[in-house]
């Protein structure tokens, strides 16, 4: 067992487990195993930042969110780096080369966007952080897709909305 602030972790092998995993949920649920993954990232994002919070070991502050993704990275997730950040309007652009969930995908040649629970995770650490819960996260590209890295997009629904990244 791993303890990452106040929350409990475990090693997955990525490509086997997790991949497994997902695509049986897929092949129960459909289309919709990417939402109920990021919804649930989301939630695993907030619990995590909330541990940290209380144990004083990050602040609610744009190198708060900064900690957060480091710590995401060196748990195994991927080598995530923040780009952007407008901690104000909750706002920010994290790249990864090698995103666990699109590096596994890439692996079995499956060609399509794969970072839901990645996207869920940095919309969590954002929400947490600045109390907002209209925070969302959009993959604009992936790995998967023979992308160089992914690129995720943070911000307020609204404005992923305006900028066409979300309907």
């Amino acid at each position: 067992m791993i303890y990452t602030g106040q929350s409990r972790a475990c090693l997955t092998d990525i490509e086997h487990g997790f991949y497994g995993i997902r695509k049986a949920v897929e092949q129960l649920i459909g289309p919709v195993a990417g939402t109920v993954y990021y919804n649930a990232a989301i939630a695993g994002g907030i619990a995590y930042v909330q541990g940290a919070l209380r144990s004083d070991s990050i602040t609610e502050s744009a190198q708060g969110f900064r900690d957060c993704v480091d710590d995401y990275a060196q748990l195994g997730f991927g080598d995530f780096i923040v780009e952007e950040i407008d901690y104000e309007d909750a706002k920010g652009v994290v790249t990864c080369k090698d995103a666990f969930e699109g590096w596994a995908w890439k692996k079995h040649d499956d060609t399509s966007k794969a970072c839901y629970y990645s996207c869920g995770i940095l919309a969590g650490f954002m929400r947490a952080l600045t109390g907002r819960e209209d925070i969302e996260c959009v993959e604009t590209e992936c790995i998967a897709e023979g992308a160089d890295a992914c690129v995720f997009v943070i911000a307020p629904k609204k404005d992923l909305i305006k900028q066409r990244l979300m309907i």
